[in-house]
């Protein structure tokens, strides 16, 4: 009994629960809208691991929903990436700890990438060092081993020593006569001058044994290659202030010509035949056999001789340049026009224009066909005999005939058709370009029979089919040329369309209409050229009708025959306008020709211009230019407040500023004037360390002994307490001196290291009148090593 009761109060509340059913899946369904929606808002906000935690309460509720499967992996990855940024960036800043821990959550975002797992080992790696190992600088905390072993390498690669090139102290030299002196003399008087180191080979055997050399106003690299050329010797230099002196012959050359390596990367070949021809150039020309290619990167590495290496880098520069391009309008126009008229008369539906009117036996008003015995009457057949006596009483009324239908037709017709094409085609220099505006037809190429075909068996036949380009195609290939503005032009012009269908072998095939052009011009930028012009007329002029009839004048076509006439007028124009958009950008270094030495050997010459020397640096110094002093002007109306001309105040300076040099050197400073108007006179006392240099000599500069005037300059020198004066004063009577240039020059040597300051204490300008010229006395400093 209680059983029977519990399943009474089951059917009881069955029907209620299938009623809430449905409102409990319902609310289900909003509630996982909702985690979906709030999701997607998180990701739009960024905020990946809100997100993350949505998706992953979505799927708790419904594993099967989609939205959530895909939002969930979406999730995962951008919460461990912004983790592990994070990560990265607090260890850079030396956080270390906050860092792991940053690792830590992305690592359970998304425990599937294994990146975090390795920064984190990493990381606790380098806390445990920091607590344990030697105290590192702030800058190094956060840096991993393999950033710190990155660092090395780069700082090691930096250190490495480029090509030598020499700074001497002196590099411009006056006048240099020697006569009778051996090729060491040579060298080491030019090395003197210039402040420079001369180092000879232990096994140097000129074969020149003496030589003459006189020199004026030249340079020290070519002074040295003078000397090596009158001698048969070879130089090099080895640092900025030294050079190597050898024999000149294959095998000295080839155990002491220094080699230098480069990579070069090429930025404009755009296929691997561009770059390759580039290549192959560079090596046939510079004559560096061990030239190398890397594809990926357009790289060129380079392993040759210093002056080889500097030819492999004036080819690439002057090879190494983006080709032209050209942007060519093609214009179209084709016009049809067709006109049609027809004029028609038609007597009887379906026989022409002859005249057909049969004539019919029927006596007494029927219709009698005497070969059968058969009548027909209003649609009735009645059968007759009609006998020869009664042929006496025939009349035109036992005879009957019925009249043809007439049509007149008259139909005029008339279309008009224009087709416009203006495309536009882009091509570089050499290149081609190829534009398709249209369809592509099938048309059969031909067919194939795979078996034989026997009893019960039938061939298998199997049709090939081709595609045609139907429509409007253009092909063009342009070639620039830079120096007359001028393009060659290679132009294939193809107008296409399907006129026709033929029927071969029960395949209907396309006849396909072709206006071809084909054309190699020469024209200016922006020349309007007409390729093709096509007028093509077609006039036709048909007829037919009742013979007599049809020539009755006017009405004769009209009542009795028809007429068709048809004009067709088509016109072609075919145009194309090419634009220089790109040109070849060659520069004065491209198109002049320079010395590479001798057949077998390669061998640059340069031209150092006189250049400043910069602080820190013991390379040449440059005078810098005169500037002209204001001319004053005596218009009167001219004068006033507009025609004062501002005055540039006169300066000193010594030229280098800053020197550093070895025990030993000399240090040759000059002082130099600027900006001086009406110089005479000027007296200069100096004042340096005597423990550091010793001054052997003052020689007057050139700036007041302009215009081949001589110098009054008696000099004392007192190297025991390290001062100088020396007096410089144009001969009585002589004017003036205005602009720049060098006042004195200080030849000092090196004896002992430190630093020391030679200042200007005095200096008193003055000018024909004797009064003074306020100029601000320079310093410069010498570091000794």
């Amino acid at each position: 009994m209680n059983n029977i009761n519990q399943l009474r109060r089951l059917v009881a509340v069955l029907p209620l629960l299938l009623m809430l059913l449905p409102i409990t899946a319902e609310a289900r369904r909003r509630a996982e809208n909702k985690l979906v929606t709030d999701a997607q808002a998180a990701e739009a906000r960024k905020d990946w691991d809100v997100a993350l935690e949505l998706y992953k309460k979505v799927l708790d509720a419904d594993p099967r929903d989609t939205a959530g499967q895909l939002g969930l992996q979406r999730s995962r990855f951008e919460a461990g990436q912004l983790h592990l940024m994070k990560g990265r960036e607090l260890r850079q800043q030396g956080h270390l700890e906050e860092a792991a821990a940053e690792f830590q959550k992305g690592l359970r975002a998304d425990p599937g990438s294994s990146i975090h797992l390795q920064e984190f080992n990493t990381t606790v790696r380098m806390i445990q060092e920091a607590k344990t190992g030697p105290a590192k600088p702030p800058s190094e905390v956060g840096v991993t081993p393999a950033e710190m072993d990155r660092r090395r390498m780069i700082a090691k690669l930096r250190s490495i020593d480029g090509i030598p090139e020499l700074k001497p102290l002196q590099r411009e030299l006056s006048t240099l006569k020697m006569n009778n002196a051996t090729p060491k003399v040579l060298y080491e008087t030019v090395g003197k001058l210039a402040g420079i180191n001369v180092i000879f080979d232990p096994q140097f055997q000129p074969s020149v044994r003496n030589a003459n050399l006189d020199l004026n106003n030249t340079n020290l690299d070519d002074a040295l290659d003078y000397i090596a050329l009158i001698t048969h010797t070879y130089w090099k230099a080895i640092t900025s202030n030294a050079i190597f002196v050898t024999d000149d012959n294959p095998t000295k050359r080839r155990d002491y010509e220094s080699v230098a390596v480069k990579t070069f990367y090429l930025e404009n070949p755009t296929t691997p035949q561009d770059f390759q021809e580039i290549v192959t150039a560079v090596r046939s020309v510079s004559d560096c056999r061990r030239l190398y290619t890397a594809n990926a990167l357009n790289a060129v590495i380079a392993r040759c001789t210093v002056d080889q290496l500097a030819l492999v880098e004036k080819l690439i520069h002057d090879l190494d340049k983006p080709k032209p391009e050209v942007l060519v309008d093609v214009i179209v126009l084709d016009v049809n026009r067709t006109h049609t008229r027809d004029l028609s008369a038609s007597i009887q539906a379906g026989t022409g224009f002859g005249l057909q009117a049969p004539v019919v036996f029927t006596p007494g008003g029927k219709t009698t066909t005497t070969s059968s015995g058969s009548d027909t009457t209003s649609g009735t057949t009645t059968t007759s005999v009609f006998t020869l006596g009664r042929l006496k009483h025939l009349s035109i009324n036992d005879f009957s005939t019925t009249l043809p239908n007439a049509l007149l037709n008259a139909v005029l017709s008339d279309s008009d058709t224009k087709v416009l094409q203006s495309p536009q085609l882009r091509a570089v220099d050499g290149g081609k370009a190829t534009l398709n505006i249209g369809s592509k037809i099938p048309f059969a190429s031909g067919s194939y029979q795979p078996g034989i075909g026997g009893v019960g068996v039938n061939p298998l036949v199997q049709t090939n089919f081709q595609y045609a380009d139907v429509g409007v195609n253009i092909t063009l290939q342009p070639r620039i040329h830079s120096v007359s503005g001028e393009i060659s032009l290679h132009v294939e012009v193809d107008i296409s369309n399907v006129v026709d269908h033929v029927n071969f072998s029960g395949l209907d095939q396309p006849v396909i209409g072709q206006k071809k052009d084909t054309t190699d011009i020469r024209v200016r930028d922006g020349e309007v050229t007409l390729l093709g012009g096509l007028m093509n007329t077609t006039d036709s002029d048909t007829g037919g009708g009742i013979p007599g009839l049809v020539n009755i004048p006017v009405l004769g076509h009209f009542f009795f025959g028809n007429s068709h006439k048809e004009r067709d007028k088509e016109e072609l124009l075919i145009a194309v306008i090419p634009h220089i958009v790109r040109e070849e950008s060659l520069d004065d270094v491209n198109t002049r020709g320079i010395s590479a030495g001798t057949e077998q050997t390669v061998q640059l010459r340069y031209s150092h211009p006189v250049e400043t020397a910069k602080p820190g640096t013991s390379g040449p110094a440059a005078a810098p230019e005169p500037v002209s002093p204001p001319v004053p002007t005596s218009d009167p109306a001219l004068q006033g407040p507009s025609a004062v001309v501002p005055q540039i105040a006169a300066k000193a300076a010594f030229v280098p500023p800053h020197l550093e040099t070895h025990v030993g050197n000399p240090v040759i400073p000059t002082l130099q004037i600027e900006n001086a108007t009406d110089v005479f006179s000027a007296g200069v006392r100096v004042k340096w360390d005597p423990k550091v240099l010793r001054l052997n000599s003052i020689a007057p500069g050139q700036f007041l002994s302009s215009a081949g005037q001589n110098l009054n300059a008696p000099v004392e020198i007192h190297n025991d307490t390290g001062e100088a004066t020396i007096m410089l004063s144009r001969l009585p009577g002589a004017a003036g001196v205005q602009g720049s240039g060098p006042l004195a020059t200080f030849s000092f040597t090196a004896i002992g290291p430190g630093t020391s300051t030679v200042t200007v204490t005095e200096l008193s300008p003055r000018n024909t009148k004797q009064e003074a010229i306020d100029v601000t006395p320079p310093a410069m400093t010498v570091v000794v090593k």
